[in-house]
């Protein structure tokens, strides 16, 4: 969670949007105190019914999902490592991509 909230943090003057998808069973009230515990501002969708997660074939959690703006899934894997040197230069790319 703290390389999505990083990944977030970066994202917020371009057209990238980062969103916490949450599967987990105590609702939004367990969800809202660990986000706000931990200071994340990502924003988050509560997906109990994984609905979400069935739609976008996730296999595992956490998934890490890359949705282009025609809203098709580019990426896809498993615990999103921002500082691999590989992730962080194509997240680089998509952002400075956004900005242009």
């Amino acid at each position: 969670m703290p390389s999505v909230q990083r990944v977030h943090e970066a994202a917020q003057d371009g057209d990238v949007v980062i969103l916490a998808i949450s599967i987990d069973g105590g609702g939004l009230p367990t969800v809202k105190r660990f986000m706000d515990k931990k200071g994340y501002t990502v924003p988050a969708l509560l997906d109990t019914g994984m609905e979400t997660a069935r739609a976008f074939g996730a296999r595992g959690v956490p998934s890490t999902f890359v949705v282009d703006r025609q809203g098709m899934v580019v990426a896809q894997g498993g615990a999103l490592d921002v500082d691999a040197p590989g992730v962080k230069a194509y997240i680089d790319g998509l952002l400075k991509a956004s900005r242009s």
